[in-house]
């Protein structure tokens, strides 16, 4: 039986949920949800982002598993957005870091990539058409 999916989740294990909660609210401006000592939800769309720290995700999984390196990518989270140049002048004044400015790619898509505080990787694109 193929995998359905009624909404989706992303969980991405910060280890300061402090300091991501703040800069997923205050800088990047999503929509707070709730929180706790282990982990602060977003609305993000009609999905929902949770952050999760490091107590939270032992708890999850294992300690062993939620190991990272903070220098290299092992996922890219993606959302479309109006206008990616107007948002990537914004966030860039905001002091965050940009792994690529924005830039035409084959496959249709005008793309930027940035990580959060603790490495995490985002795309925010527009469509060329």
């Amino acid at each position: 039986m193929p995998l359905k999916c009624n909404g989706y989740m992303t969980l991405l294990f910060v280890k300061d949920i402090d300091r991501a909660r703040d800069f997923y609210e205050n800088v990047l401006g999503l929509e707070f949800e709730h929180a706790d000592d282990n982990s602060a939800a977003f609305i993000l769309g009609p999905d929902a982002l949770l952050l999760l720290n490091h107590s939270g995700a032992d708890d999850l999984l294992s300690p062993a598993a939620v190991e990272h390196d903070p220098a290299r990518a092992t996922s890219v989270v993606v959302t479309a957005v109006d206008d990616v140049d107007a948002l990537y002048e914004e966030l860039r004044a905001k002091g965050v870091e940009f792994l690529r400015a924005p830039e035409d790619r084959w496959w249709g898509k005008r793309c930027a990539h940035f990580k959060d505080p603790d490495g995490n990787v985002w795309e925010i694109h527009t469509d060329l058409n």
